[in-house]
C-alpha cells in the first residue's frame, strides 16, 4: 500500500470537519427547540384548560 500524500490527509480532515460541524449544528438545533417547548408550553395544565373554555364548550374541554 502506498503512503497517503499530504494533500489527500486536508481533504480527509476537512471532510470530518465538515461532519463534525454538521452534528454540532443538528445537536444545537435539537437543544433550541426542546429549550423553546420548555419556555413556550405552561406548566400547569389550566392554562391551557382556561383558554379552551374561552372559545370551546366545558365538554370539548374535559380533556385536561
Amino acid at each position: 500500500m502506498l503512503p497517503r500524500s499530504a494533500g489527500n490527509r486536508s481533504i480527509d480532515t476537512s471532510i470530518g470537519e465538515s461532519i463534525a460541524l454538521r452534528r454540532l449544528a443538528a445537536t444545537l438545533f435539537a437543544s433550541v427547540l426542546v429549550s423553546a417547548a420548555f419556555v413556550l408550553a405552561p406548566e400547569q395544565p389550566e392554562q391551557q384548560a382556561s383558554i379552551c373554555q374561552q372559545h370551546h364548550s366545558a365538554e370539548a374541554c374535559r380533556v385536561w
